[in-house]
């Protein structure tokens, strides 16, 4: 089965370790030497204020490709949504 670059695109990535959804595909990044896709950049999301920076998933990390989402494994953990927001030495 083939998969264009635009089928691929938005669909759902969820890592196998955590059962968890990662966020959407964005992009996807070639090596122009070989022509080997290298990574996988997925969108978490964030809001308008506070957009996530894209996670970057190596090729050797992608497990299946599906009809509907792309299951991966060894995904860094996002930070907390929001940061740290309470003062040190605030609330004790």
């Amino acid at each position: 089965m083939f998969c264009t670059v635009e089928q691929l695109s938005m669909k759902d990535v969820i890592s196998i370790d955590t059962a968890a959804r990662v966020g959407t595909v964005a992009d996807v990044e070639f090596d122009m030497e070989t022509g080997e896709m290298v990574h996988l950049c997925v969108a978490q999301g964030g809001g308008m204020f506070r957009p996530r920076p894209p996670v970057k998933i190596c090729r050797k990390d992608i497990v299946k490709i599906g009809a509907e989402a792309v299951l991966v494994r060894n995904v860094p953990a996002p930070p907390p949504p929001g940061g740290k927001r309470i003062l040190p030495g605030f609330f004790k």
